[in-house]
C-alpha cells in the first residue's frame, strides 16, 4: 500500500469561461471540482494504476469534508482524515478556453494549534502501519508546522516504508534532515535550497550530489518540458518525455511520483521507475483530469521515453 500525505488539501474547482474580462460579471458554461493538493493527486494516480493506496489529509470544516467525500466516491480511494478546526481552503481556478490561460486565486490553509499537531503525528503512526512507500506532497498550511514533515519521515521510517519528499522552502530544508529514500525538487525549488542557479548540466548535477551527501538515496530533479534528472549514486540519466499534444500539464510531477512510488513497491530498476514516472506524467499532460489518464497511452509513451546517462 502507497500512503500519499497531504498537510494542505483543498476543494480543487475550475471554471471554464470565454475570456475574462476585468470587473465584469463572468458565468461559466461549465465547472469542474477535484480534492486538490499533490499527495491526493499522487493517490489518484496510483489508484488510477490498479494499485492500493490511500490518502491521509489534514482537513477541516465543510470544505474538508466535501474534500473526504470527492476522495473516497469520486476517486475510489481510502481517506484517512485528520480533523482540525480551521476550515480547508478552496483553489478557484479560471480558465479561458479561447486563449487556454489559467488564473488561480488562492484561499489560505487550516491553521493547526499544538494539540492538532499532535494529533496529525498520532494518526500518521497509526496510518503508516503497513505501507510500503510513502509520499510526503507539498507544503504545509501553517508555517508553525513547517518541521512536520522532518517529525515524520523518522515515523515511516521506523514503520518499515520508504519515503518520497515532494515540497520546496523551507519543508524541503527540514524534511532532509530526516534523509528520505528520495526527493523530487524542480530546478526553481533544488536552486533555492543550494544557494546558486542550476543554469548549466554541471550545477545541476552538484545539486543531485548535494542531496546524496545529505542522505538521500534517490534524486529527481524536475525540468518541465525537459524531462527529469534522476540520480541513484551510481547511475545518472537525463529522462527525456516524448512529444504530445498537452492539454493539461498540472499534476504531471505528481504522477511521475506515482509513478516511482509503484516502482519502489514492485523493486523496479532505476530504469523501469524512471521510464514509468516519465510515460505517467507524460499521460496526465495529455488529459484535463489529474490523475485520470488513459492507460492504453503508457505502452506507446514508455516505448518513446528516452534515457540519456550524463
Amino acid at each position: 500500500m502507497i500512503l500519499t500525505v497531504t498537510p494542505n488539501p483543498c476543494v480543487d474547482k475550475t471554471v471554464f469561461i470565454d475570456a475574462l474580462e476585468v470587473g465584469a460579471f463572468m458565468r461559466a458554461s461549465r465547472f469542474s471540482c477535484v480534492p486538490g493538493g499533490k499527495g491526493n493527486n499522487v493517490a489518484r494516480a496510483v489508484h488510477t494504476m490498479g494499485r492500493a493506496t490511500k490518502a491521509f489529509v489534514v482537513v477541516g470544516g465543510h470544505t474538508g469534508a466535501h474534500v473526504v467525500d470527492m476522495i473516497q466516491h469520486d476517486d475510489g480511494v481510502e481517506a484517512v482524515p485528520v480533523w482540525v478546526a480551521s476550515p480547508t481552503r478552496t483553489i478557484t481556478t479560471v480558465l479561458e478556453e479561447s486563449v487556454h490561460r489559467q488564473t488561480a486565486f488562492f484561499e489560505p490553509g487550516s491553521r493547526i494549534t499544538s494539540e492538532e499537531e499532535q494529533a496529525i503525528r498520532t494518526a500518521f503512526a497509526n496510518a503508516v502501519q503497513g505501507a510500503t512507500v510513502v509520499t510526503f506532497n507539498g507544503t504545509v498550511s501553517d508555517k508553525r508546522i513547517q518541521m512536520l514533515y522532518r517529525d515524520l519521515i523518522p515515523i515511516a521510517d521506523a514503520a518499515g516504508a520508504l519515503t518520497i519528499l515532494d515540497t520546496h522552502g523551507p519543508e524541503l530544508a527540514h524534511g532532509i534532515d530526516a534523509a528520505p529514500y528520495m526527493v523530487k525538487p524542480n530546478v526553481a525549488e533544488a536552486a533555492e535550497l543550494v544557494g546558486y542557479p542550476l543554469d548549466t548540466l554541471e550545477a545541476k548535477h552538484d545539486a543531485l550530489a548535494f542531496f546524496h551527501q545529505r542522505g538521500v538515496s534517490l534524486v529527481v530533479l524536475s525540468m518541465g518540458k525537459e524531462g527529469f534528472l534522476v540520480s541513484d549514486g551510481a547511475k545518472r540519466y537525463h529522462v527525456l518525455p516524448p512529444a504530445i499534444e498537452e492539454i493539461n500539464p498540472v499534476g504531471s510531477g505528481d504522477c511521475l511520483v506515482a509513478g516511482f512510488a509503484i516502482g519502489l513497491t514492485e523493486k523496479f530498476s532505476l530504469e523501469e521507475m524512471a521510464t514509468l514516472g516519465c510515460a505517467m506524467g507524460t499521460a496526465n499532460a495529455m488529459t484535463w483530469n489529474i490523475g485520470h489518464f488513459d492507460l492504453q497511452q503508457l505502452p506507446f509513451l514508455g516505448d518513446r521515453v528516452v534515457l540519456r546517462p550524463t
